[in-house]
């Protein structure tokens, strides 16, 4: 369960800033996001993780983009990366990225990942929604105090109680102590507004693409290529092997490029797979597309079944329980690179590691 729940510290904060920002529907969210988690599971047969396009989101956010702007980011990136699948493209594409260039990828989304987990931890509000709780931080750096014991949690449950716990995964352990938090100190969850939400369509306007092409998609696409693409191929090949056989170029591109124009055209969020998600689902405990049924499960009942009450359950996990999660999976995305020996190599992967992380538009 810990590596179904692994890629929580990715995909919540973006998905609720959506949400509440730019006014995506929380039903079309949770609901789309849940159906690619069981598609992916179903057809690539390993954890395949579904998470936002993070330039696409991180920009939107901060600009405070409209849902028409992000549908139509989801079309054009959904139509070009088709375009590049069903022409076999991709496979031209993928020759840019040798494995130097990959595994610098990877070594940048580690330290994205970890400094994003390190915010969390010294974010100011100590839940997602800024929920007042009976912990009173006052001058007490309680966020820190929380990830401190969230990672006593992890480091006892993965190394101490490892053999007496083999079904219970450190990460579960951590989420469990997270929502014990939540539970006592936090915001009362409530479920007042049961069902799915009064979904309305929005088809972006012709003025919409233009916006979405040069403000979210340019700055987006060649790092989707590297990252979601090449990182997610070769990733799947690093902890899978011949279990991952169904993962290629090709069938990534293609799975993501279907899934962005049906979300485009219902103003959802805008999805990829991602190496950083592959290792968060497998270093947390995942190890087949069972993990993806379950989760996808629980998205989709959330959205159809909960509507907006589902993230009264969400908010309810500390900031720093979530940074410290997302902390734990950067570290382990940044080990990847250990099968680098040569110091040529390592210089080059290095130096795309900093050129990355510099223009840290993340995949």
């Amino acid at each position: 369960m810990g590596g179904v729940l692994g890629d929580l510290g990715t995909l919540l904060p973006l998905m609720a800033a959506l949400i509440l920002i730019n006014g995506l529907d929380v039903t079309l969210v949770l609901a789309g996001a849940g159906i690619f988690y069981i598609v992916s599971g179903l057809y690539f047969r390993i954890p395949m993780p579904v998470q936002p396009l993070k330039a696409v989101s991180a920009i939107a956010i901060s600009q405070g983009l409209s849902a028409s702007v992000i549908g139509a980011a989801g079309l054009l990136m959904g139509g070009i990366l088709l375009f590049l699948s069903l022409t076999n493209l991709i496979f031209g594409v993928v020759k840019l990225f040798p494995k130097v260039v990959v595994r610098g990828i990877q070594l940048s989304i580690g330290l994205i990942l970890l400094r994003k987990g390190v915010e969390l931890i010294f974010n100011e509000q100590i839940f997602i929604n800024g929920a007042q709780t009976s912990l009173t931080p006052g001058q007490f750096p309680i966020g820190i105090v929380l990830a401190i014991l969230a990672l006593a949690v992890f480091v006892l449950f993965k190394f101490k109680f490892s053999k007496q716990n083999q079904g219970y995964p450190a990460s579960l352990a951590l989420l469990t102590f997270g929502l014990g938090v939540g539970a006592i100190f936090g915001p009362i969850p409530s479920f007042g507004n049961l069902g799915p939400s009064s979904t309305e369509l929005v088809l972006p306007a012709a003025a919409d693409f233009w916006i979405a092409l040069t403000v979210l998609v340019i700055p987006q696409l060649p790092l989707t290529q590297g990252n979601a693409v090449v990182g997610t191929w070769d990733t799947s090949r690093v902890y899978f092997e011949e279990q991952a056989k169904r993962v290629n170029p090709r069938s990534v591109t293609s799975s993501m490029g279907l899934a962005n124009i049906i979300v485009g055209l219902l103003g959802a969020m805008p999805m990829c797979h991602g190496s950083g998600g592959l290792t968060a689902h497998y270093k947390l405990g995942a190890r087949t597309g069972g993990a993806n049924l379950m989760i996808g499960g629980l998205l989709l009942t959330g959205g159809l079944l909960l509507g907006y009450s589902s993230f009264s359950f969400i908010f309810i996990i500390p900031l720093a329980v979530l940074g410290v999660l997302l902390a734990i999976v950067g570290i382990y995305h940044m080990l990847i690179i250990r099968d680098l020996t040569q110091t040529s190599e390592l210089a080059v992967a290095g130096s795309v590691a900093v050129a990355t992380y510099v223009f840290s538009n993340l995949a």
